[in-house]
């Protein structure tokens, strides 16, 4: 039997823990290509070592692997609309391309 510190030692995986590093340094299969089946479907909810993501295919098929909240209030982009080559949040309308980075804000000019 594993005594308390040896469990969490080998059980902990969140960013810092030292098994979450571990994993980070390896290729970890998370979805089925069949999963995201085409440009612009609807996302997919992921989590995998304590981190809670979201995956999406923009439109041209390009795949992208982020964290599931936006950056401006934290809303849930699983809920957000996949079009014209990003992900949209819902509450303010943020657009984010598949590496995470933000390439549209409404209320702000051009």
């Amino acid at each position: 039997m594993l005594r308390k510190e040896q469990n969490d030692l080998l059980t902990q995986t969140g960013a810092g823990a030292p098994m979450g590093e571990l994993f980070r340094r390896y290729w970890l299969p998370i979805l089925l290509a069949n999963e995201l089946p085409e440009p612009d479907c609807p996302p997919v909810r992921v989590k995998i070592l304590s981190e809670r993501l979201v995956a999406f295919r923009d439109s041209e098929g390009k795949l992208g692997l982020i964290d599931e909240f936006c950056a401006h209030r934290g809303v849930s982009l699983w809920f957000g609309r996949n079009e014209e080559y990003g992900l949209r949040c819902p509450y303010h309308g943020w657009k984010f391309d598949t590496s995470g980075q933000c390439v549209e804000v409404p209320s702000e000019p051009a």
